[in-house]
């Protein structure tokens, strides 16, 4: 997201800026969730008979296949919802001890590795794609949810004991995000570098732009002052710090930072949704599978030459903490007092401080940032980091028996074929047909509207939807 700003007397500017924490105009930013599944019937203890197995997400440019972390949250089909990649840190996978044990899940199961090999591994004669899926999705569920799943088929649950077995060891290292750039927003004075804008990419190279007006006022160059060309070549080292070196008396200005590649988004990053106009908020997922997508990343640096202070504030969902950290920088020379969600901090010239606004589990959050010469920003969300917590009024979802919300029908018998070990696998068909939904109706993980198969191959009817929370100026 990007934040416009506009330079007032001693301080920045933003009012009006209302983005979501920890959620940066970064990676994937708009996935779609799609009216179908591979998948089976299991039976959860607490939550009855329901569908487990592989969502589908849909970018501009590409598939992504996920499976659910948030077995108790419900999908909101139609909403217009759209899931963007986030961190581990900003889910319940940020104080969950058993993550690395879903990443090996990821990296050891379907459709990451084909059917046959899967097979082998485990020990049966054959899996189907909607086999694997629901046995890769139970696994998952015992270390995300602490869900006990009786799965319908010995194959199945062969390969769920498989991979929660002493054979997982587990995968410490969080993945690598598809690309971000972080903060969206700095600002300094005239004849210093500024900066850092933090780089982290899973591409093989990334492409670098500085544009406006005052583009050819600033250079972009590395910590140490060396100058970065237009394309750094990967991998691109974690943590990568760029600044933008303005010299001493450049009048007041602006220039925006683009990063840009094209690369697949490593297995188990997390998915994410905003709360929509009603509050709702679809459960989280983890990435199994991708197309090769192209992602981007946007953020804004300014200037002054003047004295006072100027201020720019961030904000990260902290689920180990139980919060959201708000962090206020001030890179000009005076102190500035900043309020934070009515706390207020007093931020030295080249300092930062940072508050922790405590939030309730499942709450939306609206945390307003004011601080010198109008500057105002704004961090909308919820906090989506415990699982087995239903949100208030939330609504929810029969598992058998009737219901406008209960599902019917039975999975297609016409399995996906799977993909090599090395490459995605197509979605499949094991989806149900959802009766008696409207555009406004939850299901839980594994409920979902049949995929349309002609001819073998799945035709998806797709439409782009906007993303919530926008930036504003």
């Amino acid at each position: 997201m990007l934040t416009t700003s506009v330079v007032l007397g001693g301080g920045l500017f933003a009012a009006g800026a209302a983005v979501a924490a920890d959620t940066p105009s970064a990676g994937v930013t708009s996935a779609v969730i799609q009216p179908g599944m591979v998948s089976e019937k299991v039976d959860v203890v607490g939550k009855g008979t329901v569908d487990a197995g592989l969502f589908t997400l849909k970018t501009k440019d590409g598939l992504l296949q996920t499976y659910c972390i948030d077995a108790d949250n419900p999908v909101y089909l139609n909403s217009g919802a759209e899931y963007h990649e986030a961190d581990w840190g900003a889910s319940s996978l940020g104080a969950n001890a058993k993550a690395p044990m879903i990443r090996w899940i990821l990296d050891n199961s379907y459709p990451h590795v084909n059917l046959t090999a899967l097979a082998t591994a485990v020990g049966v004669d054959s899996l189907t794609a909607e086999e694997a899926a629901a046995g890769t999705q139970a696994a998952i569920w015992k270390f995300s949810d602490d869900k006990s799943v009786t799965l319908h088929n010995a194959n199945a649950t062969s390969l769920r004991d498989y991979l929660i077995s002493d054979k997982n060891k587990g995968i410490a290292a969080e993945p690598k995000p598809s690309l971000t750039l972080t903060p969206d927003s700095v600002s300094g004075k005239s004849g210093s570098k500024i900066g850092p804008f933090v780089l982290n990419s899973s591409a093989a190279e990334v492409k670098l732009t500085v544009a406006g007006s005052a583009a050819d006022k600033a250079k972009l160059v590395d910590k140490d002052g060396k100058p970065v060309g237009a394309t750094l070549a990967g991998p691109v080292a974690k943590d990568t710090q760029l600044f933008l070196d303005v010299p001493g008396g450049t009048p007041d200005g602006a220039v925006t930072l683009s990063a840009n590649a094209s690369t697949t988004v490593p297995s188990g990053r997390v998915f994410m949704t905003d709360v929509d106009e009603d509050g709702n908020h679809s459960q989280t997922m983890i990435l199994a599978s991708s197309d090769k997508l192209s992602v981007a990343a946007t953020a804004k640096a300014t200037w002054k030459q003047g004295k006072g202070a100027l201020v720019n504030s961030t904000a990260k969902v902290e689920c180990a903490n139980n919060g959201v950290r708000v962090s206020v920088t001030n890179s000009g020379d005076e102190a500035a007092t900043v309020t934070v969600d009515k706390q207020q901090v007093a931020v030295q010239p080249g300092k930062t401080e940072s508050v922790l606004v405590k939030v309730a589990e499942k709450a939306k959050y609206d945390i307003k940032v004011a601080g010198p010469n109008g500057y105002a920003k704004e961090f909308t969300g919820v906090l989506d980091c415990k699982v087995g917590v239903t949100p208030t009024g939330a609504p929810t979802t029969p598992a058998t028996g009737g219901g406008t919300t209960t599902p019917s029908g039975t999975p297609s018998t016409g399995a996906a074929h799977p993909a090599p070990s090395t490459t995605s696998a197509a979605p499949g068909t094991g989806g149900l047909a959802q009766t008696g939904a409207n555009s406004n109706t939850p299901i839980l993980a594994g409920v979902a509207g049949a995929l349309v198969v002609a001819g073998g191959a799945a035709v998806f009817v797709l439409r782009r939807r906007g993303r919530h929370g926008r930036t504003t100026a």
